[in-house]
């Protein structure tokens, strides 16, 4: 189908006639009468075929090939005169030069001559291209040049320049005539000065000789003056007419626009169309394979296919628009092309490394791989596919999933994820403990921020990756509670045996109660896992113990509350056994001076 398509747009171009290409030059004169033809025989009126354009019988022609009609006949008679008058012209040279004796006019007369004969080569190879109907260039054997890229570049750039010198030749012409205005008016003022100063010397009575000469020159910077005047006049007089004509800005843009999409509008069309008839229809195959075998998504050699009919796309697309313009004769709309492909090819050699690494990405063959973790804007991602785009996936936060342009992994190194390996600290409904000290419930975690609700009701928004920076402690799954409390040191006897027994049987009594009073009658022995009282240490002041509490996630939003009731009992159990808690003493000591 895409074959036919561009058949049908190159067999349309090609009847078409080339309004963008120049004029065709008309043909040299053929040689004169009696030349002579590459036999050596001379070419007679009378062995003219007769003015036709019927098919010839001969059997040298193909089969359906047409036979010289008289037209190309008379043009080759054209170019036969054209041949016999460059060739006089030669010889007349040669034999100047021959007669000639001073070296100037000898070099003048040589390099004429070089400039002829070149130019009646030129024309011999033309009279014999146009005889013969055939290809003559693997007959010619020309010098090899070496390549000159400045030399290709002005080629390419010489249409294009000479479109923008169309498009500005009325500006131009406005302002060369103000440059030759200005020029012409300073000689008239130069001229002016020379000649009052000539009257002034002419005034004081020179001698007659002197007199004669200075008369000779003012005469002739009166007459510069003059014409500089009269110059002047006739070049203020093209410029008002020219402005006169001139259009405004909008009326020349607007109409150079109406040109250019009328000589090249079709062109342009065609072009864009050839274009996207390759790009679409190339896609379209990828896809189409793709649907074929969608098992085969993750092979290599699918990948490198449909890469490479990506890759082909693009590429192809515009190889059909440079065959457009190049078969309508657009010299200007290709050079176009072909700087801008060059610029993109320029601009794309900082950036080789970069894409080498993307493609490898989209190969699944570089340092990211489909299936494995990938730590992404500080949060772990599952990389769920690679192509032209990414698919990254959180299966624990809401709107986890994200796609991108495959270029925006390169840097990034993922790695195969541990058989229990969590993929975001907490989950929606948590109760967690910050380091920042905040208590609160997880009630929503999005990539962008987590929103965590203080008991009592109070939200508090994080940014994802502070969130997980701030090292949250998950207390939904059951968590400890850790109180410190201390005695006098006079109770020091009894302070490891008596003293954590009674603690201990003070919060295995009430503390239920106290629970049961905040979560619900019954709620306690589900909530409270395990009490024990530690003896910790003998601090300065005290003798210190360590309570610890475990206790079920569902008493998370009740722990300051806990860490309250904790302190009562034992201030009570103090209280009951008569044992004393110290006060902070501030020791105060005087040295001597």
């Amino acid at each position: 189908m895409l074959s036919f398509c561009l058949m049908v747009i190159t067999a349309h171009i090609a009847a078409e006639p080339d309004t963008q290409s120049a004029p065709p030059q008309e043909r040299p004169a053929t040689p004169a009468d009696g030349a002579t033809n590459p036999d050596g025989q001379s070419a007679r009126e009378d062995d003219r075929p007769a003015e036709s354009d019927t098919l010839i019988s001969d059997p040298l022609l193909g089969e359906g090939q047409r036979g010289p009609s008289a037209n190309e006949l008379r043009s080759l008679e054209a170019l036969d005169r054209a041949l016999a008058s460059k060739e006089e012209q030669v010889g007349e040279v040669q034999r100047q030069l021959i007669a000639a004796e001073d070296s100037v006019t000898q070099q003048e007369l040589s390099e004429r001559l070089r400039k002829l004969k070149d130019e009646l080569g030129e024309q011999r190879r033309q009279f014999e291209k146009f005889a013969v109907n055939i290809d003559l260039r693997p007959f010619i054997e020309e010098e090899e040049k070496p390549f000159n890229w400045q030399d290709e570049l002005s080629k390419l750039l010489k249409p294009i320049i000479a479109e923008l010198e169309n498009a500005t030749k009325e500006s131009r012409a406005i302002g060369e005539l103000r440059a030759q205005m200005n020029e012409v008016e300073e000689r008239k003022r130069l001229a002016a000065e020379a000649s009052t100063r000539l009257k002034q010397l002419l005034a004081q009575n020179p001698s007659p000789a002197l007199q004669e000469r200075l008369q000779e020159r003012l005469d002739n910077w009166q007459r510069i003056a003059t014409d500089s005047s009269n110059n002047y006049a006739a070049l203020e007089l093209q410029l008002n007419n020219r402005l006169a004509q001139r259009q405004s800005v909008l009326e020349e843009t607007t109409g150079y626009a109406k040109r250019f999409f009328r000589t090249r509008g079709l062109n342009l069309v065609m072009a864009i169309a050839a274009f996207a008839l390759v790009f679409l229809g190339v896609r379209w195959l990828a896809n189409a394979l793709r649907r074929l075998s969608p098992a085969a998504d993750n092979r290599f050699s699918t990948r490198l296919t449909t890469l490479l009919l990506h890759a082909f796309s693009v590429l192809g697309g515009l190889i059909a628009m440079l065959l457009v313009f190049n078969m309508a004769g657009d010299w200007f709309m290709l050079g176009i092309i072909l700087i801008f492909l060059i610029g993109i090819g320029w601009a794309s050699i900082n950036t080789l490394p970069s894409q080498i690494e993307t493609v490898k990405l989209i190969l699944n063959i570089g340092p990211v791989r489909e299936g494995e973790r990938l730590v992404f804007n500080g949060l772990p991602y599952r990389v769920e596919s690679l192509a032209f785009t990414a698919r990254l996936v959180n299966p624990l936060l809401d709107g986890g999933l994200q796609q991108m342009p495959v270029k925006h992994l390169v840097g990034h190194i993922s790695r195969p994820p541990g058989e229990q390996e969590p993929w975001f600290p907490t989950e929606q409904g948590d109760w967690v403990e910050l380091a920042d000290g905040r208590l609160g419930q997880v009630i929503h975690q999005s990539p962008a921020n987590v929103i965590v609700q203080e008991p009592g009701g109070a939200e508090v928004r994080y940014p994802t990756d502070g969130f997980v920076a701030l090292n949250p402690r998950k207390l939904s799954q059951g968590f400890r509670v850790v109180s410190r409390f201390g005695i006098d040191y006079r109770h020091q006897a009894i302070a490891t045996t008596e003293v954590p027994k009674r603690l201990l049987e003070a919060l295995d009594k009430e503390l239920p109660t106290a629970l049961d009073n905040a979560f619900g009658q019954g709620k306690a022995k589900q909530v409270i896992k395990a009490i024990n009282v530690l003896f910790a240490q003998a601090s300065g002041a005290s003798l210190d113990y360590l309570i610890h509490l475990d206790l079920g996630g569902e008493a998370a939003s009740m722990t300051p509350i806990i860490q309250a009731s904790i302190q009562r009992i034992l201030v009570n159990a103090c209280n009951s056994q008569g044992w004393e808690i110290p006060l902070t003493h501030l020791g105060i000591h005087q040295y001597p001076s």
